[in-house]
């Protein structure tokens, strides 16, 4: 072999080896922000029960719905296609159903949109009731889809 053959060998080699290495530590990434984005969820949702059970004010739970209403936009986009692997709670079911997978992100966007709209309207009966329809599509998707 010549030693151009080996030079070529050589970075044929190393490109793999950063290329599986870089797929290692974007897959791990990715884990790692969907686990911050979920925890965010669950802190805005600890708010909310808050202000739920302290009877008000309506408008503090705007804030914390609109951050679960944003988050729920990008969930899709944080279970890319090889993504199951590694720390994760992640069925393969949501790979396998994706497009319930996606249908329960937008479900769970649009409740938290509507719990937004309650507490701006000021209307504590509204927020509960809200926030027990944004509750049920987080139940639902952990149940086709999470590990527990």
């Amino acid at each position: 072999m010549t030693k151009w053959h080996m030079a070529v060998l050589a970075l044929a080699v190393g490109l793999t080896a950063v290329s599986v290495g870089g797929y290692a530590v974007a897959q791990a990434d990715v884990i790692k922000e969907r686990k911050e984005g979920f925890k965010g969820n669950k802190d805005a949702a600890a708010a909310i029960k808050k202000v739920v059970e302290a009877g008000g004010p309506a408008a503090d739970v705007v804030a914390p719905a609109q951050k679960i209403a944003d988050w729920a936009t990008k969930i899709p986009a944080h279970f890319p296609k090889g993504s199951d692997t590694g720390d994760t709670k992640a069925k393969p079911d949501i790979w396998a159903k994706w497009d319930d997978f996606t249908k329960a992100a937008n479900n769970n966007h649009e409740a938290a949109l509507k719990l937004a709209a309650a507490g701006q309207s000021g209307d504590m009966g509204a927020v509960k009731a809200a926030f027990g329809a944004l509750g049920a599509t987080c139940g639902a998707c952990h149940k086709q889809f999470k590990e527990e």
